[in-house]
């Protein structure tokens, strides 16, 4: 049971992977433009670019770990709200930390986001993604948008939930694949940790598996 509920969550993390990648090296080729794009417009128009730029990987023989932390470091978090994402998986514990302790979390989920990515990239195999369109919360400040992750064997269905900041553009904060959310996975792991060893335990933690894996 244990090993079919890690494989769903390792199947969430990878689309979200793919998914943020496609929205990321949009962000880049849209600086030129005016105006801002919706986020279904934003996924849907650069899904080309990055399908091409994932087989040129493995078509030049680069599709290895070093290559894709690079490529999930300059591209994946910065399009990646990191500061909203980890103080909704510190939930109730967010009162307990300073401001430093505050950007530890930050900084080390980050970090634990990009070393469990690179290996989970790895697992590409030209899926392809068949966007929908968005839907916008009441505030207009959330957008949920509906993906079809179309392998070779089996479809997979996923929701990806993004969050517009003060410069109207759009940044990824979650995914639910299958029923299962990005975020709601890591704040049930942490806060489980933090009630169990504490704060400062947990983010020593989350720094060790950090460094034995970077």
């Amino acid at each position: 049971m244990k090993n079919s509920k890690d494989n769903r969550v390792n199947s969430l993390i990878f689309i979200f992977i793919l998914l943020t990648l496609l929205i990321s090296s949009l962000a880049m080729a849209d600086n030129a433009t005016s105006g801002t794009l919706s986020p279904d417009k934003k996924v849907t128009k650069v899904f080309t670019h990055i399908e091409q730029s994932l087989i040129a990987l493995k078509q030049g023989d680069r599709f290895n770990k070093a290559e894709i932390k690079i490529l999930l470091t300059e591209h994946l978090l910065p399009e990646v709200n990191t500061r909203y994402f980890t103080y909704k998986v510190l939930g109730q514990n967010l009162t307990k930390l300073s401001e430093n302790l505050k950007a530890e979390f930050i900084n080390e989920l980050s970090l634990q986001l990009i070393n469990s990515y690179s290996q989970l990239l790895s697992k590409y195999n030209n899926e392809a993604i068949k966007v929908a369109q968005s839907t916008l919360s009441k505030s207009g400040k959330m957008a949920m948008v509906n993906i079809e992750i179309v392998g070779l064997e089996k479809t997979n269905k996923a929701i990806v939930k993004l969050i517009q900041l003060e410069n109207d553009n759009w940044q990824f904060f979650d995914i639910v694949v299958e029923g299962i959310s990005l975020l709601q996975s890591k704040q049930n792991e942490i806060n489980a940790s933090i009630n169990k060893i504490g704060v400062e335990e947990t983010l020593l933690l989350l720094k060790k598996l950090n460094q034995s894996t970077s």
